[in-house]
């Protein structure tokens, strides 16, 4: 069943008009991934697209000396695989399920169609694209202009604002302290004593692989950007 909520306005779901999603919905078929399984595997063909409908999955991405990157985490709504499939290409990424994660798999023949048939949804996809281009260079600029402290408020507050949950007064994501530390540049125990420092314990905290975010306003100050608007408003 597909989510009756609004689908994040920066996901290809939410960039996409109306009848496109309906559209979208009858391409392929629905799939259970459990936490830790591949959706793909960097290197492989890439004949079918990933819609994901509930859950989230790390973009990963093996480099020349064998270490592992985390390139970028998707929620609802986005789609993942896409590239692979529009060029033909072998998939430059593995995708994981991070946990419990429920997908719509398109064949990328029917997906190809879908775009050629809906204008629109062309449009939407580069508008996806160019937010996950913004957002990578976001990542690349706060890593070389502030602190650890900041950076890792600053992420925190980025994946928060695409989908975190409240729950019993507190934002929670289901982020591990190695994932954060890959997304700014740092080592997990850097991450560790960060979370445990002055500036930002009564801010954030890390525990059991969840991130609880306990002041907004205090955090983004440490982040030097303004409350994300969506956790006001949930506020």
């Amino acid at each position: 069943m597909f989510p009756q909520t609004p689908w994040p306005d920066s996901s290809y779901m939410g960039f996409l008009a109306p009848e496109a999603r309906d559209a979208l919905r009858g391409l392929g078929r629905m799939k259970l991934y459990e936490p830790g399984e591949t959706l793909v595997l960097q290197g492989e063909p890439g004949d079918v697209a990933f819609l994901i409908l509930s859950g989230r999955v790390n973009v990963t991405v093996v480099v020349e000396n064998g270490a592992e990157s985390l390139l970028a985490i998707r929620h609802p709504g986005d789609i993942v695989g896409e590239r692979a499939v529009l060029n033909d290409e072998a998939r430059m990424a593995t995708v994981t399920a991070r946990i419990r994660t429920s997908v719509l798999v398109i064949p990328g023949r029917r997906f190809k169609d879908f775009l050629g048939e809906h204008p629109g949804a062309a449009i939407a996809l580069a508008s996806m694209a160019n937010f996950r281009l913004k957002q990578s260079n976001t990542y690349r600029a706060d890593a070389m202009g502030y602190a650890v402290n900041a950076r890792l408020a600053r992420t925190v507050l980025y994946q928060a604002e695409l989908f975190a949950k409240k729950v019993d007064g507190e934002f929670r994501l289901d982020l591990l302290q190695v994932e954060l530390g890959m997304l700014i540049g740092a080592q997990e125990g850097t991450v560790q004593k960060a979370f445990k420092g002055d500036a930002l314990r009564d801010l954030v905290v890390s525990r059991r692989g969840r991130i609880f975010i306990r002041d907004v306003v205090g955090l983004a100050e440490i982040a030097d950007i303004p409350p994300p608007a969506r956790l006001l408003a949930a506020g």
